[in-house]
C-alpha cells in the first residue's frame, strides 16, 4: 500500500512540473458539502487523516494540514510520522492559512487548487494576504488525477421522491417561496449549488454521500422555470413523474458551466459560500451577479407545521430504539466482552427494528474512557477499545427517516468512576439544563445562547472545544446552517421553527470525553411590553444517566427540570414499549 510519504512525493512532484509551489486540498466537493462523497475525499486519501473538517496545504518542502478543536487529538494521531504537521486552527501563534503560504512562498509564486471544490467566500479570504505577496492563482488543474490512481468514481446512486404529505409542501410551493426572495434581492435568476438545499427544494431525496440522503446535482431557478442539473437515468420513476409534472426542465450535472456562460444581461443570485470558483469564473461579465445567502437555506431551516408534526413520530421512534439500546448495554457492560464497534452495530440493529430507518444520519461515536475525549472518533475493529465495569462511555448517534434526522449523544456510568468524572458529568448536565431552560428575545444569535450554555462551566475555569450546537435538517443533513449555536458569530437570528443541538461536553485527554445532546426546536414563547420572548422545545427523547451525578452540586430549578425531562420521555415512549424495556425505562426515569 502506497504510504502517506509517498503519496505526499507524487504531488509535489507534479506540483513542480506545473510549476506550483503551495497547493491546497479542501475537504468539500464543488457543493462545498461539509461531507464529501468519496470521489473528493482527497485530503483524506493524501493525510491519512479522516476528520470531517481539514485543509491540507502541500508545499513543494513541507506540508501542513489545519482543522479545528473537534479533532485536535485525532489529528495528532492520524498525522504523526507522516511529515505533514498539524495546525490547531483558533489556537495562540498557530497561523490562518493565507498567513501561512505567503510567508512560506516568495514574491510571485504559484498557488494552485481545484477551482471546482473551493468557495468563492475561501478563495477571496486567500487572496487578501496572497496580493501582499503578488502571489498568482491556478485553479484550472486537478493535480489530484495525476497521483490518485484509484480514485473513485462519481457516484450514480438512485434519486426518488419525499413525497409532499411528507415534506408539508410541495415543489411549486417551495420555488414560489425561493423565487419572492430572489425578487426581493433584486435578481432575475438563482443558482442553486447546496445538495441539501437542492434536495429539499424538489422534495428528492439521494444517497450520494454517506448518512446525507442527498444526490450530485445544480439548479437554476427563473421567474418561469426550473432547471434541475441531475443525470436524469438515476432519477426513479415516480419522481421523474412528478418533476415532469411540476414543469422541471432536466439537464445533465456536467452543463451546469456551460448554462452559466450562456447568461447575458442577467441579474444572478449566488451563494459564495456555497458556489465555487470554478462556475464563478464561468459567469459572464455582462450578468450582474448578487451575492446572498441561499434563499432556500433560510427558507429550509423553518420547518413547516407538517415537519414539525411529523418529527415527534420520528424521535418518539428513534427513542424507542434508544431506550432498548440503553437497557441491552447495561446488561452487556458486567460481562467486559462489550467492544466499541459491537456497541455501535447493535445500536443500528436496534434502529433497524423501525421499517421506516433509512440508515444512520452519521457515523456513530462510541468511545470508552480516553477515546471519549476524541471528540469524533469513529471506533474501528483493529483498535477499539473493550469497556470495562468502571468509568465513562460516550455514545453520540442518530438516524434518518423519512420524517425526520436524528442527533443524540448520552454518557454512561459503566460502574465504579471517579470524583473527576463525576464532576465533569455534573457539570456538562449543568450546561445543557442552562440552555434548555433558556427564554430568549426576537432576535437573539447563537453566539449569546452559547455563552449562557458556558456559564456553569466558565465559572469552575472549565471550557468545551466545539461548539454547543447547529441545525438539523429534516431527513437530510444532520448539520444544517445558516444558524448554530457556538462561539463564532453568525448574524442570523434563531427563529420559530429553526431546530438547534443543545450539547455541551467535557474532554480530558487520556481519561474520559463527556457530552449530553438533545435536538431541540425554538418556539414562542410570551409577549411582554419588552418584546416577543421565544423558548427551546426538548424533541430529543431518551433517559439521561443519572448515576454519575452528584446531586448536591444540582440546585433545585436543575432537579426539578431534570424530572420534568425524565416525566416527559416516560410519557411519550411508555405506550410504545412493553415488558422489560418498559419496567427499565419506567425504573430509570423515577424522579431524583
Amino acid at each position: 500500500m502506497i504510504t502517506t510519504t509517498e503519496k505526499l512525493a507524487a504531488l509535489q512532484s507534479a506540483m513542480k512540473s506545473q510549476n506550483i509551489h503551495a497547493w491546497i486540498i479542501p475537504s468539500s466537493d464543488p457543493h462545498e458539502s461539509e461531507y464529501a462523497a468519496d470521489h473528493w475525499n482527497g485530503r483524506a486519501w493524501l493525510s491519512g487523516f479522516d476528520g470531517s473538517a481539514g485543509t491540507v496545504v502541500v508545499l513543494q518542502d513541507q506540508a501542513a494540514l489545519w482543522t479545528d478543536g473537534r479533532y485536535f487529538l485525532q489529528g495528532e494521531e492520524q498525522l504523526a510520522g507522516t511529515g505533514i504537521e498539524l495546525m490547531k486552527q483558533g489556537q495562540p501563534d498557530v497561523p490562518p492559512i493565507n498567513k501561512w503560504v505567503t510567508d512560506n512562498l516568495d514574491e510571485g509564486q504559484i498557488v494552485g487548487f481545484d477551482g471546482k471544490v473551493m468557495s468563492l467566500k475561501f478563495v477571496r479570504n486567500l487572496k487578501q494576504s496572497f496580493d501582499s505577496k503578488n502571489l498568482s492563482l491556478k485553479t484550472d488543474l486537478d493535480l489530484l488525477n495525476d497521483v490518485w490512481k484509484d480514485r473513485p468514481a462519481l457516484p450514480t446512486e438512485p434519486v426518488f421522491l419525499h413525497n409532499d404529505a411528507m415534506a408539508g409542501k410541495t415543489r411549486e410551493e417551495k420555488l414560489t417561496e425561493v423565487r419572492a426572495e430572489m425578487t426581493a434581492a433584486g435578481a432575475e435568476h438563482v443558482l442553486v449549488t447546496a445538495l441539501d438545499d437542492i434536495a429539499w427544494l424538489f422534495n428528492l431525496r439521494g444517497s450520494d454521500v454517506e448518512c446525507n440522503p442527498v444526490f450530485l446535482a445544480y439548479a437554476h431557478i427563473t421567474n418561469d422555470s426550473a432547471q434541475l442539473f441531475v443525470d436524469d437515468s438515476r432519477i426513479e420513476k415516480e419522481a421523474l413523474e412528478a418533476l415532469k409534472a411540476s414543469s422541471v426542465e432536466l439537464s445533465a450535472y456536467s452543463a451546469i458551466a456551460d448554462s452559466l456562460s450562456s447568461l447575458n444581461n442577467a441579474a444572478l443570485l449566488i451563494d459564495p459560500a456555497t458556489t465555487c470558483q470554478w462556475l464563478y469564473d464561468a459567469i459572464p461579465d455582462s450578468v450582474d451577479v448578487v451575492e446572498a445567502t441561499s434563499p432556500a437555506r433560510n427558507l429550509k431551516a423553518i420547518k413547516n407545521p407538517v415537519e414539525i408534526n411529523r418529527m415527534g413520530d420520528c424521535h418518539r421512534r428513534d427513542g424507542v430504539a434508544i431506550v432498548r439500546f440503553m437497557r441491552w448495554l447495561e446488561g452487556q457492560i458486567p460481562t467486559g466482552n462489550l467492544t466499541e464497534v459491537t456497541l455501535d452495530e447493535n445500536l443500528q440493529a436496534f434502529r433497524a427494528q423501525a421499517p421506516e430507518f433509512k440508515g444512520p444520519s452519521f457515523p456513530t461515536i462510541a468511545g470508552y474512557a480516553p477515546n471519549g475525549a476524541v471528540i469524533h472518533y469513529r471506533a474501528e475493529e483493529e483498535t477499539c477499545l473493550t469497556v470495562q465495569p468502571k468509568g465513562l462511555l460516550l455514545v453520540d448517534s442518530g438516524g434518518q427517516y423519512p420524517d425526520g434526522t436524528t442527533d443524540i449523544t448520552r454518557t454512561f456510568a459503566c460502574g465504579e468512576m471517579t470524583e473527576e468524572e463525576r464532576k465533569d458529568y455534573t457539570l456538562v448536565l449543568k450546561c445543557h439544563i442552562n440552555l434548555a431552560r433558556a427564554r430568549f428575545l426576537r432576535g437573539t444569535r447563537g453566539i449569546q445562547l452559547d455563552m449562557l450554555a458556558r456559564q456553569p462551566a466558565w465559572a469552575e475555569g472549565q471550557n468545551y472545544n466545539h461548539g454547543t450546537g447547529h441545525g438539523v435538517g429534516y431527513f437530510l443533513n444532520v448539520h444544517e446552517g445558516p444558524h448554530s449555536v457556538s462561539q463564532g458569530f453568525l448574524d442570523v437570528p434563531l427563529k420559530p421553527g429553526m431546530l438547534i443541538t443543545n450539547e455541551p461536553g467535557m474532554y480530558r485527554n487520556g481519561k474520559h470525553g463527556i457530552r449530553i445532546e438533545n435536538i431541540m426546536l425554538v418556539e414562542e414563547d410570551i409577549k411582554t411590553v419588552f418584546g416577543e420572548f421565544y423558548k427551546l422545545k426538548d424533541l430529543t427523547l431518551a433517559p439521561i444517566d443519572t448515576r454519575p451525578l452528584l446531586l448536591d452540586r444540582l440546585n433545585g430549578e436543575e432537579i426539578e427540570w431534570l424530572n420534568n425531562y425524565h416525566s416527559k420521555v416516560r410519557s411519550e415512549l411508555s405506550p410504545l414499549l412493553e415488558g422489560e424495556d418498559l419496567e427499565w425505562l419506567i425504573k430509570t426515569t423515577e424522579a431524583i
